[in-house]
């Protein structure tokens, strides 16, 4: 296992979402500077990197003899902890691995405070009891690496004063606070003159995509920092890396890109990964935490795409994983092989279920099943269970009759009205749970057929739930099918607003003229946008399909549509999916079909 991302040197990759750099690469004005210190390599580079000094100090507005320049963060760790050489040391983890690792360096006691899953792995102020006298140095990542979340101003103040009192050096790690578009409010660069004993750390490399080149700085009490920079070599910083620096420093309109770009495309991640079933964590930085019980890492590798493990994480297991927000097309290559692993995965397990199912036959009549059968077919059918030969076009009637067989079996009983949705769902997903979570309004079915027979279309929030849906059935009643996921428009129109494309794609469908029959299996922001279209009177859909899959505000989002007045059917909890919305609006179009068959004969 790798002990960072960015491991391209012994994998054969197209895509690197290990590694959270910036989206937008590396700026032009840097790159020229690198190809103009090519000039410069002959010569040693400047030992007090001068230059980079005073572009850093008019930047930050802090005073030169503050600032300690590093070959990126990782070399500052390790300088600070020679320097204030601590014989304890505490860490929040999950954490960044440097900090245990430059600890070791200096061979000192190093205890671990465990942020807690349940929390969302976010620190609280539980963390002031653990620090006491006992302690000498602090490290603290704002935001946490690998989770992305931001420490409240509020906590990392009482923290730092918790520090002053019991005389523990506090390693603040900043090193993605620029990419959260929220440093005026969370950094605590413009608070270091109370605290002497605060160290901010932040990096280049991440923030100009420039890791190879490796430059990073600390900001801290003048004497303090003295004692960090006699622990340096001389010449640690290349002329690359003071040349790139001066030009990276001054690109701030770069910087304010990269954090639109970076808002936008994490929604649009997020909303992928839940929708492939993945538990996602709360991030402002440019990554993503999630969970998920497939093995992704080694799936995604076959693909050529390169993503963090992070199992080797204090307080993470198996199964965690972090990817960077990259940009649009490359975040859109992701998601097309992300629906392809969950799509595979959804179909073994609908393999696996279906093979249980046989065996649980097999063992009640395996008997029976050997009876005229000899030699190597007996001991086949014992082994595996027989085998149904069904036409291809008696399949999915045999299927809904094991359906209805084993409702009755479970003592379930659906609704007359609702029973075709229902089943055709179950139908879908092999999951009778849904028997139990689909929730209907009054008289749902009968409305949402009748706006078929009218005419009504259907807007759906993704491309696969639209391609799902029987289209030559809606057309023959005059309704169509819309996804608007993928206009240029509202994805334009998505990002100067810092929205998701299904917050525009919502109000675009709000624009048609004529009756709208929503489909949502995938974005619970969709749902949240059409809860304030009603509550604000701005519009109101003649029907809402609510079935979002995931566990970040899919839940909370169902339940405000089940809350307005508007005819719905929505799947109570975290299950659902575009195939979902597709097999129920299927269900009410076929259904319309087989009555108005039935009237015409009679």
């Amino acid at each position: 296992m790798q002990y960072h991302g960015g491991d391209i040197y012994r994998n054969q990759i197209r895509l690197d979402f290990s590694v959270n750099t910036n989206p937008l690469g590396m700026p032009d004005p840097v790159k020229e500077a690198l190809h103009q210190a090519v000039e410069e390599a002959e010569n040693y580079p400047d030992i007090r990197a001068q230059a980079l000094s005073a572009a850093v100090t008019e930047q930050l507005q802090v005073r030169k003899e503050q600032l300690v320049f590093g070959n990126g963060a990782s070399e500052l760790f390790h300088a600070v902890l020679h320097a204030i050489k601590p014989s304890k040391i505490l860490i929040p983890v999950p954490s960044f691995l440097g900090y245990e690792e430059a600890a070791k360096a200096i061979d000192c006691e190093v205890i671990f405070y465990e942020m807690k899953k349940e929390e969302n792995f976010c620190l609280t102020d539980r963390i002031l009891d653990v620090l006491d006298e006992n302690i000498s140095l602090v490290f603290l990542a704002n935001p946490n690496n690998p989770v992305g979340n931001l420490v409240e101003p509020e906590l990392i103040f009482q923290i730092a004063e918790k520090c002053r009192q019991c005389d523990i050096t506090l390693v603040l790690d900043e090193c993605f606070m620029e990419l959260t578009g929220k440093e005026q409010t969370y950094s605590f660069l413009k608070r270091l003159d109370e605290f002497p004993n605060v160290v901010v750390i932040r990096a280049f490399t991440k923030l100009y995509a420039i890791p190879g080149v490796r430059l990073g700085y600390l900001v801290c009490e003048q004497n303090l920092a003295e004692k960090i920079r006699l622990q340096l070599p001389e010449w640690n910083l290349s002329v690359f890396a003071q040349r790139a620096g001066v030009a990276a420093i001054k690109e701030q309109e770069y910087i304010a890109r990269a954090v639109v770009c970076i808002q936008t495309q994490r929604q649009f991640l997020l909303e992928e990964l839940q929708a492939a079933g993945c538990s996602v964590f709360d991030s402002d930085a440019d990554y993503l935490l999630f969970y998920s019980e497939m093995p992704l890492y080694e799936l995604f590798l076959q693909r050529g795409i390169l993503i963090r493990d992070c199992s080797n994480f204090r307080g993470l297991q198996r199964g965690y994983y972090r990817i960077a927000v990259k940009s649009e097309e490359q975040n859109r290559m992701f998601a097309e092989v992300l629906r392809e692993i969950h799509e595979n995965a959804q179909a073994a397990e609908r393999i696996d279920l279906m093979k249980e199912k046989s065996e649980e036959r097999n063992d009640r009549v395996k008997g029976q099943e050997c009876i005229g059968k000899t030699g190597a077919t007996a001991q086949l059918v014992h082994k595996t269970g027989a085998v149904e030969f069904v036409l291809p076009g008696d399949i999915e009637g045999r299927s809904f009759a094991i359906i209805t067989k084993e409702l009755a079996e479970r003592g379930i009983v659906i609704p007359e009205e609702q029973e075709p949705v229902t089943k055709r769902v179950i139908h879908t997903s092999a999951d009778f749970g849904y028997a139990d979570t689909l929730t209907f309004s009054e008289n749902a079915v009968a409305v949402a057929k009748s706006l078929i027979r009218n005419g009504a279309d259907i807007v759906t929030d993704t491309n696969m739930a639209l391609s799902g849906i029987n289209k030559k059935v809606l057309e023959t009643y005059g309704g169509m099918a819309h996804c608007f996921m993928a206009d240029e428009e509202v994805a334009k129109e998505a990002k100067e607003r810092r929205v998701t494309r299904a917050v525009i794609s919502m109000e675009h469908a709000a624009k048609l003229d004529k009756p709208v029959i929503f489909a949502v299996g995938n974005a619970p922001t969709a749902l949240i946008r059409l809860y304030e279209l009603i509550s604000d009177g701005i519009y109101r859909p003649a029907f809402i399909i609510g079935v979002p899959v995931g566990f970040v505000n899919v839940e909370v989002a169902k339940e405000m549509i089940l809350h307005t007045n508007v005819p719905c059917i929505v799947n109570r909890g975290r299950k659902g999916g575009s195939n979902v919305a597709a097999a129920i609006c299927n269900a009410l179009l076929y259904e319309v079909r087989r009555e108005d068959a039935v009237k015409k004969v009679d």
